[in-house]
């Protein structure tokens, strides 16, 4: 199984406040299991202010004897959205070492992103986002009562379109007891495996957080990112 099939699912983490105010800071360990087999690869997330109004850095990394994997985005939260200013991605494991570290430039727009294969510079559409903080929005879009949005991101070279929908609800027992839950899948415009899928179970009580991931890549593999430790805002 690829390895970003668990990064790409570990994303939309925010605090249980209005739908403008400031970001909570926060800290979650997941689990990651592969057909319901646990893994020894744990994954760890923050959220934390820094220097400067409505700035923030958000981390996530996955890391084992196996592998390393580690996203950063540093970013403005402008009205109920992310704006990055910066954005890491760095994968070490199984032999291979990739890496992507990208700049934004508002004013333009566009970024300039750095690989092991040179650096890119092209232009981004003004409501592009980064591939860890992404998920940020649907704080608002759902908030709001919408079921459904689109994103664009920025990821190494290219730009990438996702489409978010609502497909069910549920109710799941969390490290903050059991919370009432949207279930998220996220669609692709170019795959045409309807078997291939990617579920977020988000909890509105916390900020519409996730909780729960799952990708299931095919009949016979799947993996999933369980919360199992929590430290944050509360439900409300």
């Amino acid at each position: 199984m690829r390895a970003r099939l668990a990064v790409l699912a570990l994303l939309s983490l925010c605090a249980p406040l209005a739908m403008a105010a400031p970001l909570q800071p926060f800290s979650a360990e997941y689990r990651i299991f592969v057909n319901k087999i646990p893994t020894p690869i744990k994954a760890t997330l923050l959220l934390e202010p820094v220097a400067g109004k409505d700035r923030y850095h958000m981390l996530f990394e996955a890391h084992s004897w196996m592998l390393n994997n580690r996203e950063e985005s540093w970013f403005h939260w402008n009205q109920c959205a992310p704006r990055t200013e910066r954005y890491e991605h760095e994968f070490n494991g199984f032999g291979k070492h990739r890496y992507y570290h990208t700049d934004f430039d508002w004013d333009k727009p566009g970024v300039i992103s750095e690989s092991e294969d040179g650096v890119e510079a092209f232009p981004i559409p003004d409501d592009a986002l980064d591939e860890l903080s992404m998920l940020l929005r649907a704080r608002c879009v759902f908030a709001s009562g919408d079921k459904e949005y689109d994103a664009t991101s920025v990821y190494g070279d290219h730009l990438r379109h996702h489409h978010f929908v609502v497909v069910d609800r549920e109710t799941i027992d969390t490290p903050m007891g059991e919370l009432d839950t949207l279930v998220v899948e996220k669609k692709r415009d170019k795959d045409k495996d309807e078997k291939r899928r990617t579920l977020f179970w988000v909890a509105p009580k916390v900020g519409y957080m996730v909780v729960k991931a799952r990708h299931i890549e095919s009949a016979l593999l799947h993996g999933e990112l369980i919360m199992r430790e929590y430290n944050g805002p509360l439900p409300e």
